[in-house]
C-alpha cells in the first residue's frame, strides 16, 4: 500500500508538467494570431490542460498538509518545511485562480488579443512560483531526506 507522506510527491508532478505544456500551446495561439477563447484545437488544449493544471496543485496541496504533518510527527524541523508549505498553498490558489480568470473568459469567448496576452504573462508568473515552491520541496527531500523514509 501507498504510504500518505508519498502521495503529495507524486501529484505535484502533475501540475509542473501540465502547466507549460498548456502556456506552450496557449502561447501558439497567440502567436498565430488567434484568440485564446476560440474552440479551436490548440487553445482547447491551453484551457483544458490549464484546468487539470489547477486541480492537481489543489490536491497536492492537500496531501502535502498531510505529508506535513507526517514529517512533523517523524521529528523533521518546521523552518524550511512551513516556508515550502505557505509557498505551495499560495500557488495552489494562484493557480486556480487563473484558471477560474482563464474559464471566465473562455466560457465568454471573449475576443481581447490584449486579455489574452495578460493571462499568459499572469500563467507564467504562476509557474515560475510553482518551479520555486518545487525547488525548496526538492531541497527538503534531497537535502534534508523528508518522508523519504517513512
Amino acid at each position: 500500500m501507498i504510504d500518505l507522506a508519498h502521495i503529495h510527491p507524486m501529484l505535484v508532478h502533475f501540475p509542473l508538467a501540465l502547466l507549460p505544456v498548456a502556456l506552450g500551446a496557449q502561447a501558439l495561439v497567440i502567436a498565430r494570431g488567434n484568440s485564446l477563447f476560440e474552440r479551436s484545437c490548440a487553445a482547447q488544449t491551453g484551457f483544458w490542460l490549464t484546468m487539470l493544471a489547477a486541480i492537481g496543485a489543489l490536491t497536492a496541496a492537500v496531501f502535502g498538509d498531510q505529508a506535513l504533518d507526517i514529517a512533523r510527527e517523524a521529528g523533521f524541523s518546521m523552518g524550511k518545511m512551513e516556508g515550502h508549505e505557505e509557498l505551495g498553498m499560495l500557488s495552489a490558489w494562484l493557480l486556480a485562480g487563473f484558471a477560474a480568470m482563464y474559464a471566465f473568459f473562455y466560457r465568454k469567448q471573449t475576443d481581447s488579443r490584449v486579455l489574452a496576452i495578460g493571462l499568459l504573462i499572469t500563467g507564467l508568473s504562476v509557474l515560475a512560483l510553482l518551479l520555486t515552491t518545487a525547488w525548496f520541496g526538492g531541497q527538503l527531500v534531497y537535502d534534508l531526506g523528508v518522508n523519504v523514509r517513512v
